[in-house]
Parts: structure tokens; C-alpha cells; sequence
């Protein structure tokens, strides 16, 4: 199987592809994690040359993962050949230690041209509030919360119609947070559901010791969404 994590920049994706790696599924060798961060003090779970590649898509198209002004959904899979070939072989390298697990906030966009080298994909979808994105994005880089619900708003809308076709599993930030060992297993056994083979529920403390509601730290005050937003953040909840 290959799963991939779904969500927005500062939604809760690097932990929760950790967590899947915890459970036996691959990622990479060590030097795939990325570097610690105050802003991400437990890695970024990024592979460094997927980040690279979609970075290049993006460009392609004259965008940035926070400038989408030229972004077209529907040319998403209309990509250079030689961004082609290396995200086959990529695939083709990860396939050789399924089940596998791949995470970029970037793929909420770029799935499309991901998608023909995914034989048997699995999509996590990690749901964070919004307004709790915005302000961690306005502290972080310094958007305007106007800005930063935009940007979600579009990474949103890529989530839902990238994976129309491919089953999905709805994680919300809060309940991890909040409930960690609850939350793992539930995600766990909906994983072995779907056909997943050779991983194994985490320990209790491990995934205690993982996990810190202390980095849990940007919660929304006075952001208003759009009722559109409001009907996208529902549905990232399977509502």
C-alpha cells in the first residue's frame, strides 16, 4: 500500500506520518526527516526530494506553495517530462518497501501528477481548525490571517478533488492531540481495514512520548471563515 498524508502546511501532517511510521510503515533513511525546528521541533517527515520535486512543479506553473495566483487545478498533471520520469522513480524506488508512507503539504496540489505511478494509494487526510492554520501561519511567515485562509482554501479544495478516487481516512488534529492513544488506534485499525499488512499498533508509550499537547499552541481568536471555508472545513472532517 501507499500512503499518502493530506493536509495543509502546520496542520499536524509531520506527526501524524510519523506516527504511521511508527507503526512499521517506510518513509526513507534518517537524513529524510528533515531538519528540527522551533516551528517543527519534532522533524518536518518530509523526503527532500519530493519537497524538491513539487517545488519545481509548482514553479512550472509560475507558483509557490504561498503564491497560487496562476495555480490551475485542472493542469495540474501537465508537467515536464523530466519531473515525470523522477516522480516515477521515486514511486518506483518507494514501491520496493510497501507499505510506504509519503507526506508534503505540496501533494494537496500535485497529486495529479503523482497519481498514474500509485498503483494501490491510500489518502490520510489530517483536518486542522482553519483559524488555528492562519495564526500559525501569521506567526511563522507573517500572512495575513486573510491571506492564510486563502491559501488553506485552495490547498482544501485540492485535498477533496484529488482524492475523489481513492479511499480515504479523516484524522482530525484535535483528537490526536487531545486523545493520542485513542486516536492512533482508531487510525491504525481503519488502516489494517484497507488492506494495509505489516504494521503494528505503537505502544502507549510510545505514542505518549511522541506526542506533546504542549506544542499545541495556536488557537483561533476572533477568525471568521467564509461559509465556503466553512462547508470545506466540514468536509476535510468526512461531515
Amino acid at each position: 500500500m501507499q500512503i499518502i498524508v493530506l493536509g495543509m502546511h502546520r496542520s499536524g501532517t509531520s506527526l501524524t506520518t510519523r506516527l504511521i511510521n511508527i507503526m512499521g510503515a517506510y518513509f526513507g533513511p534518517e537524513s529524510s526527516v528533515g531538519e528540527i525546528t522551533i516551528n517543527n521541533p519534532k522533524g518536518f517527515w518530509e523526503r527532500p526530494e519530493v519537497f524538491k520535486l513539487n517545488e519545481a512543479l509548482l514553479a512550472s506553473k509560475g507558483c509557490s506553495w504561498s503564491d497560487l495566483a496562476r495555480w490551475k487545478a485542472s493542469e495540474a498533471a501537465k508537467i515536464p517530462d523530466n519531473i515525470r520520469s523522477a516522480i516515477a522513480k521515486i514511486a518506483l524506488g518507494l514501491d520496493a518497501f510497501r507499505p510506504w508512507v509519503l507526506k508534503d503539504p505540496r501533494l494537496c496540489l500535485t497529486l495529479p501528477a503523482w497519481r498514474p505511478h500509485l498503483e494501490v494509494p491510500i489518502a490520510v487526510i489530517v483536518h486542522r481548525a482553519p483559524e488555528e492554520i492562519a495564526l500559525s501561519l501569521q506567526k511563522r511567515d507573517g500572512f495575513p490571517v486573510e491571506k492564510a485562509l486563502a491559501l488553506w482554501q485552495v490547498y482544501a479544495e485540492g485535498i477533496i478533488a484529488n482524492t475523489a478516487d481513492i479511499p480515504k481516512i479523516y484524522l482530525r488534529h484535535s483528537d490526536l492531540l487531545a486523545n493520542p492513544v485513542e486516536t492512533t488506534h482508531s487510525l491504525y485499525e481503519q488502516l489494517a481495514e484497507l488492506g494495509v499488512r505489516r504494521i503494528e499498533m505503537p505502544s502507549t508509550r510510545e505514542i505518549t512520548a511522541f506526542i506533546d499537547p504542549a506544542l499545541y499552541r495556536s488557537k483561533p481568536t476572533g477568525v471568521q471563515l467564509t461559509p465556503a471555508q466553512n462547508a470545506l472545513a466540514q468536509k476535510l472532517q468526512d461531515r
